[in-house]
């Protein structure tokens, strides 16, 4: 019987977030896309795939663009994921922009025209 509050996926998903934060804080420097912050990461459940999610506020290029180039960054991030994880094998990773404060902000603009 399982008596972890969180799955092996969630808890190494919350791993590989604070892995990727400490990654851009320490070794890279992504400022020349704008301020990138990474928000969440959806692993698979035998952990061979990792989805993660990213927002950058000021973007400093094109939004297709920026993905583009952090989705180039991959064997950087695997590389050093590889050494502070300890698994059997990396995940693959994949970045994707994350628009939900985008889609916030329209819903409180709406709500506010209601009011």
């Amino acid at each position: 019987m399982n008596n972890k509050p969180f799955s092996r996926a969630e808890r190494v998903s919350q791993q590989v977030l604070k892995t990727i934060n400490e990654i851009i804080s320490r070794d890279l420097d992504l400022r020349k896309y704008g301020f990138i912050t990474f928000s969440s990461v959806k692993m698979t459940s035998d952990l061979k795939h990792a989805n993660l999610y990213y927002s950058v506020i000021n973007p400093k290029m094109n939004l297709e663009k920026i993905n583009e180039e952090i989705n180039n960054l991959v064997p950087v991030f695997r590389k050093n994921l590889s050494l502070s994880l300890n698994l059997r094998s990396t995940p693959t990773l994949k970045f994707f922009y994350d628009d939900s404060f985008e889609q916030f902000e329209k819903i409180d603009k709406l709500i506010k025209k209601i009011d």
